[in-house]
């Protein structure tokens, strides 16, 4: 019970981390979103396309995850350190930059994506407890 539950968390959060990924690599295609009484627009070609490879391949993990698939064992894992390499890359790329809002959303991601990580790894210990034989 206790690795099932913490496989749904980390598939949780997988699937925020590729939902705002995806956001991100609309709006940095040009796409304008509005937001309340603002409109948010931040086009920057050079990570639309990273920021889109990155969503598919984390969405992928987190469905992996969600449908309690056998392959989510090393695809949710994979799907993770996919993307903090390349939210990390990222990261240096807005630290140069100086824009306070992509330095925080970098932040936010890396926390939710180590957070899925920690998740998993907790889920794969507690699964190999209740396995025959153990670790």
């Amino acid at each position: 019970m206790e690795f099932t539950k913490l496989s749904m968390a980390a598939g949780v959060l997988l699937a925020v981390a590729a939902v705002t990924l995806a956001a991100a690599s609309l709006l940095h295609f040009g796409v304008a979103i509005p937001l309340g009484g603002t409109t948010i627009s931040d086009p920057f070609a050079g990570a639309a396309i990273p920021e889109a490879v990155i969503a598919v391949v984390v969405a992928a993990g987190a469905v992996a995850a969600l449908a309690r698939l056998p392959l989510a064992r090393w695809l949710a894992p994979a799907a993770t350190l996919f993307a903090l390499a390349g939210t990390l890359y990222g990261l240096t790329v807005t630290l140069r930059r100086g824009e306070a809002g992509d330095i925080a959303y970098h932040l936010t991601l890396l926390t939710m994506l180590v957070a899925s990580g920690a998740l998993q790894l907790a889920a794969h210990r507690a699964g190999a407890r209740t396995r025959p034989g153990g670790a």
